[in-house]
């Protein structure tokens, strides 16, 4: 799932403060060097990693960092350092660490050896979570999603197949639809980011 499906007033993708690489000049070009270095770091920490253990606290903010790093770094100056600027979307800047290892300690909860919730919304709470503390400057829906992907991966299930919605006839649809679900997860209610994830999920045979 591309940045299309990020909420109004999420960061813009047109600022080219940090930019490593000089000739990356068209948002095509940056898009292009975006998706290798992701993929990249797929097969880190997806495909070719060591599932994570239950209960094994694998969830850091050393770990959030990394991993925001390995999937930018290679082109934007920013990536892997929490933001310190405030954004339309996201906690205030001076609030992200103490936030990050509340969510640290929530999902090593979620994550225990007899959890009460479904792996699905375990997911859907780790997901929105990232997403709502916002901690980096930009990329940070591409991050939770990876993050998810992470988890999800670590308990058997298939990487969810993320929509790519700018190239959708009906990805307005789409969009609106993980808004509202982000929304409803914003006041408590995870229901319908759970089943949004749950369709992501390649069909098993």
């Amino acid at each position: 799932m591309s940045d299309e499906t990020k909420p109004v007033g999420a960061t813009p993708g047109d600022d080219l403060s940090g930019l490593l690489i000089a000739n990356l000049t068209t948002k095509a070009a940056r898009n292009v060097a975006e998706t290798e270095s992701i993929s990249r770091a797929y097969d880190k920490y997806v495909f070719r990693a060591r599932r994570k253990k239950r209960a094994s606290k694998w969830l850091t903010d050393e770990l959030l960092r990394q991993v925001h790093y390995d999937m930018f770094g290679s082109i934007w100056d920013w990536a892997g350092k929490y933001r310190t600027s405030p954004v339309n979307l996201g906690v205030a800047p001076h609030l992200i660490r103490d936030l990050v290892q509340a969510l640290c300690g929530d999902f090593a909860y979620w994550d225990s050896n007899e959890p009460s919730m479904t792996i699905l919304e375990i997911a859907a709470r780790l997901q929105h979570r990232v997403t709502w503390i916002h901690p980096f400057k930009n990329g940070n829906g591409r991050h939770a999603r990876l993050i998810t992907d992470i988890f999800l991966y670590s308990r058997q299930f298939p990487v969810p197949q993320w929509p790519q919605i700018h190239l959708m006839t009906q990805g307005d649809l789409v969009r609106n639809n993980y808004i509202t679900a982000m929304k409803r997860a914003d006041e408590g209610d995870f229901a319908d980011l759970t089943r949004f994830i749950e369709d992501c999920l390649p069909q098993r045979t």
